[in-house]
């Protein structure tokens, strides 16, 4: 049997369904809990649709923004939305990123401060809960060295992507700013310009 390219695409346009299928039955099986862990299928065909995305980027950022998404639920969603604004990104590492709010864009600024001063938000699952965490991490482990996920706009500035909770409790600990040990920063994001 030959396989052609069509076929091809439709197999594998199966397997994202059944994983998109199983990640919603988590959902509703675990109502109120998000899924922590990533499904092995939907991560291996995230990183083949992203190759030059770091492995920490798609199980921390992209995954997460498929699974809280109302409209990037579908296979034709989620490729619509990696090939529209995702598979573009250029990413940078870096260690030792000094962090203080004047790098941050007004819209991440204005976040941030608002949940410094302890806005609990309501569209975030146990807010509370992981500031208090992260709180305590922070006391016993000191600045975590797990990665944040920054974007950088044209004008030099930075949003905010992932790491909400340890980046906010370590402002209100290191107000004037900290040296963040490692920092993922997309280039070039298209929500941006």
């Amino acid at each position: 049997m030959v396989v052609n390219k069509k076929m091809w695409r439709d197999v594998k346009k199966n397997l994202v369904e059944n994983e998109i299928k199983k990640m919603q039955s988590l959902i509703s099986y675990k109502v109120g809990q998000p899924i922590t862990e990533t499904r092995q299928g939907m991560f291996n065909w995230l990183k083949e649709k992203l190759p030059n995305t770091p492995e920490y980027v798609i199980r921390d950022w992209v995954y997460k923004m498929i699974k809280q998404s109302d409209d990037v639920n579908t296979y034709e969603g989620i490729t619509e939305w990696i090939d529209e604004w995702v598979k573009d990104i250029e990413w940078e590492f870096q260690k030792d990123f000094p962090i203080s709010m004047d790098i941050f864009t007004d819209k991440t600024k204005k976040e941030l401060e608002s949940r410094i001063q302890g806005e609990v938000r309501q569209d975030v699952d146990k807010d509370t809960e992981r500031h208090e965490t992260q709180k305590e991490l922070l006391k016993i482990k000191g600045i975590s060295e797990e990665p944040i996920i920054l974007f950088k706009t044209k004008d030099g500035k930075y949003e905010l992507g992932e790491g909400w909770h340890r980046t906010t409790q370590t402002f209100i600990q290191y107000p004037d700013g900290f040296i963040q040990p490692n920092v993922y920063i997309g280039l070039n994001a298209k929500w941006l310009d």
